[in-house]
């Protein structure tokens, strides 16, 4: 008997041994699997802590270039209503000084050397229409004799700062001399550098 005692005994060791090593292999595959769901709990945690780190970012960074572009935009609004300022100050003080010199005696002998010009450039007409403004009227008579050799017709035009216009009909030209039109060039040309009109409308 104790022939069949020693094989229950290595029977029972055999099946005690595969159990034992039935049961690491389960824990193992328990201890995989639980590392695998670690692992991908801590990535799925990862990604969702990068996507709202980024988001983060991103919306700071929209916000950030939302409040520099208002600044940028409410800088460049002051600039332009200050150059504006600034431009309609520089027209109204040209304004006043034409205006103050429209009243001197030079005035007249500048309107008889804007006719000569205009005479010049028309050379050859045989008539010429004057316009000057209503203020300036009073001119014909010494405009007239400055040029005698050319038939002057005078009328009153529509412009405000002085100066005239000279034209030939049977020419087809017409010379414009109006401080009107030079200030007009002049907010042109301050268009040009800075942007601005100098119209006082």
């Amino acid at each position: 008997m104790p022939d069949m005692n020693q094989k229950l005994d290595r029977f029972t060791a055999k099946i005690l041994a595969e159990a034992a090593d039935e049961s690491k292999r389960a824990l193992a595959e328990v201890k995989r699997r639980r590392e695998l769901r670690f692992q991908e709990a801590e990535d799925a945690a990862l990604k969702e802590a990068y996507e709202y780190i980024h988001g983060e970012v991103a919306r700071i960074q929209s916000e950030a270039g939302r409040g520099v572009s208002r600044h940028m935009l409410e800088n460049k609004r002051a600039l332009y209503l200050r150059r504006t300022e600034m431009a309609q100050e520089v027209f109204a003080l040209v304004r006043a000084k034409i205006a103050a010199f429209t009243r001197t005696p030079a005035y007249g002998q500048q309107l008889t050397a804007l006719l000569a010009e205009a005479l010049e450039q028309l050379s050859g007409a045989e008539e010429v229409l004057v316009t000057l403004r209503g203020d300036d009227l009073s001119f014909r008579e010494a405009l007239a004799a400055s040029a005698p050799q050319i038939r002057l017709t005078f009328r009153e035009g529509d412009f405000r700062l002085g100066g005239l216009i000279a034209e030939s009909p049977d020419l087809g030209l017409r010379v414009d001399s109006s401080f009107d039109s030079a200030a007009g060039e002049l907010s042109g040309h301050f268009a040009e550098l800075f942007g601005l009109s100098l119209s006082d409308e």
